[in-house]
């Protein structure tokens, strides 16, 4: 059964919220681990997507997503701007995927 691009956009909202909110709470596992874990589970039957979103998680480096998420929870003015800049950039890397 395949997926409607617009269900795997929103599939792919829904997991920025959720780093976006994972961050602000300085959990672990880091907010990169829980996109690449999200990816996994949200395209288990989509192989070549999945290698293509992973592929594009790992283009950040190290802390990155959980900067990213910080700011846009916690930093000032410009540095959520920012940070909601950054947040759409990687969904659109993500869609283009698809």
């Amino acid at each position: 059964m395949k997926k409607s691009p617009r269900s795997f956009t929103k599939a792919a909202a829904v997991a920025l919220v959720a780093i976006v909110g994972l961050t602000a709470c300085q959990s672990d596992p880091s907010a990169k681990r829980v996109a690449q874990d999200l990816v996994k589970t949200l395209t288990q039957d989509e192989p070549e997507v999945q290698e293509c979103m992973l592929a594009v998680i790992d283009t950040y480096e190290g802390s990155e997503l959980d900067d990213i998420g910080g700011d846009a929870e916690d930093g000032s003015l410009e540095e959520q701007a920012a940070a909601d800049e950054a947040l759409a950039k990687f969904e659109r890397d993500l869609a283009n995927c698809r």
